[in-house]
């Protein structure tokens, strides 16, 4: 099957670390067997091209990424931003006339997958549908769940998406509900298929299991105000008072970065926690290897991949009850507790130490393949696209 892969946003020498994951979404359906190409048009505001040499950073023309995966890319300033609807139809020109190239040079697609209708679904879905062409839209903003958050502009291009598209994915059920509440004309069209995990990039270590004591927690996220640092940091502190030789482990980087150090600071946490900044993948499987469980304290995620990455890793997780770990935490995996609630999450931390050894790394790992590996992905995305071209469209 040829896919053309239309991400919203996507990894640039500017922001390497966005969308990396619609980057892997297209390798493991090219490593199924199918052809994919990627069209990615980025906009950039002018206080991230702040120089000529960051300028000159900016890409445009055909790539192979890695040597294997082909990438139509262009890249461009923000002429306008103040005005969201002419930077909007800006953006719309650049991706058509690169799609219609990509088109040209690799020819007609079997089914185009869109990540988000904000603005890769919106920009392409009425070009598609005249060129007959079918349009799979997949949501993964966190905006869907949380309320008024959508100015009169973005709804709009959302309607638009949903109207053209064949197919719409959510990556969770909450997400599912939250659309299909704020869309109910689109509700029939959605289905539920996870965000994929290249389990072959996460495994358990072979040679050692880590050692008992200090029991060590791991955090891998970005640093922002919805991922609730604060609150781990509070509940972390709290553990420790009967357990202080503790550890937590923090993966990543963001805006709330000093204030999370001078959180540490102000807490006594200096000697129990390590921040590493960001990691590549092999050093973050290193970390999710040698640390026990991995704690996701999220005031809202569609989705939450790095469970799977450590569950892939036959690690135990902890998360709040924010949308997408409902879906995949289970008993046999790891504790969901409720969003915001110290008390709470300090309760599973504790629980988790004493509990620990009642967790089979290779049944957790196991739930991981089966639910939400790179096999699995690729049959339920497969089964979406003969649904399609037989026009069988249902409730699900």
């Amino acid at each position: 099957m040829k896919l053309f892969i239309v991400p919203s946003w996507y990894p640039s020498r500017l922001n390497p670390k966005s969308g990396a994951f619609f980057r892997d979404h297209s390798r493991i359906l090219q490593s199924a067997g199918d052809e994919v190409v990627v069209v990615v048009s980025l906009i950039h505001s002018f206080k991230n091209v702040c120089s000529l040499k960051k300028l000159l950073r900016l890409q445009n023309g055909v790539f192979k990424e890695n040597g294997q995966l082909k990438t139509y890319r262009n890249e461009s300033l923000n002429w306008f931003p103040r005005r969201p609807c002419k930077t909007y139809h800006f953006y719309q020109r650049r991706l058509i006339r690169l799609f219609e190239k990509a088109i040209a040079e690799c020819g007609r697609p079997d089914v185009v997958i869109a990540h988000s209708s904000l603005f890769a679904g919106s920009a392409l879905g009425k070009w598609l549908k005249d060129k007959n062409i079918p349009l799979i839209v997949t949501e993964h903003l966190k905006e869907f769940l949380i309320p008024d958050t959508f100015t009169d502009f973005q709804k709009n291009c959302i309607h638009e998406a949903y109207h053209y598209a064949d197919r719409i994915v959510a990556v969770s059920s909450r997400l599912r509900y939250s659309i299909a509440h704020q869309f109910p004309e689109s509700a029939p069209k959605i289905s539920i298929i996870p965000n994929p995990v290249d389990v072959s990039a996460f495994e358990i270590a072979l040679d050692k299991k880590p050692a008992e004591k200090p029991f060590v927690f791991l955090t891998v996220t970005f640093f922002r105000s919805e991922k609730r640092l604060d609150l781990l940091l509070q509940a972390f502190a709290n553990v420790r008072q009967d357990d202080p030789d503790v550890r937590l482990v923090l993966v990543g980087d963001g805006p709330e970065n000093q204030m999370i150090k001078q959180l540490i600071k102000e807490l006594n946490l200096d000697n129990s926690i390590a921040l590493t900044g960001f990691l590549p993948q092999t050093e973050i499987v290193a970390q999710m290897q040698k640390s026990h469980a991995l704690v996701l304290p999220s005031e809202v995620e569609t989705f939450g991949i790095v469970l799977i990455e450590a569950m892939a890793c036959g690690q135990p997780v902890i998360a709040t009850r924010c949308g997408g770990p409902e879906d995949i935490v289970t008993p046999e995996t790891g504790f969901l507790v409720p969003v915001n609630d110290v008390a709470a999450l300090t309760t599973a931390m504790q629980r988790m130490i004493t509990d620990y050894r009642q967790f089979n790394p290779q049944s957790i790992r196991q739930i991981a393949v089966e639910k939400f590996g790179d096999h699995a992905y690729w049959q339920a995305i497969h089964n979406l696209c003969s649904r399609i071209n037989t026009k069988e469209i249902k409730v699900q």
